[in-house]
């Protein structure tokens, strides 16, 4: 199936998803590809709030920062206004903590983690490696692009 072109002129008030013991942090999905678990969201994340544990992601994660102050305690990096980061897949980062208000953006390139964290729950988490997209309702969520067709002509 083809996709369409999506436009999201503002995330709608019922499609944010609280984490819960995060302290408040917020996150809106724009996209998720069901089949592999990649997925853009918004993140709006209150001063003080944080993910509590180091933790480990089952792919690439890709941040960039709107707005606010945002710190990895481990390793030790804050993105400020501007700021991009990369976390590759597997490596062990965290507890973080929201050092002001902040906007970010989170892209995952496949399945969020290898397992559900203790600070999510199922209908809270993104696509889980191995398994099936958690039961929580994204918004803007798409299906997947289909399969480019290969030609059959020989070289």
């Amino acid at each position: 199936m083809k996709i369409k072109e999506t436009l999201i002129p503002k995330p709608s008030d019922k499609g944010w998803i609280t984490v819960p013991k995060s302290g408040g942090m917020r996150v809106y999905t724009y996209w998720e590809d069901k089949k592999t678990g990649a997925s853009i969201a918004l993140l709006d994340v209150p001063k003080g709030a944080k993910i509590p544990v180091r933790h480990r992601h089952a792919s690439n994660q890709f941040m960039y920062c709107i707005e606010g102050s945002y710190t990895y305690l481990n390793p030790g990096l804050t993105l400020k206004k501007g700021a991009f980061y990369m976390n590759p897949k597997g490596n062990p980062h965290g507890p973080t903590v929201a050092d002001s208000r902040c906007l970010l953006l989170e892209i995952y390139d496949g399945p969020h983690y290898f397992e559900l964290p203790t600070f999510h729950t199922k209908d809270t988490v993104g696509k889980i490696a191995g398994g099936k997209r958690s039961g929580a309702k994204r918004s803007g969520t798409s299906k997947p692009r289909a399969k480019p067709r290969r030609s059959k002509r020989k070289a």
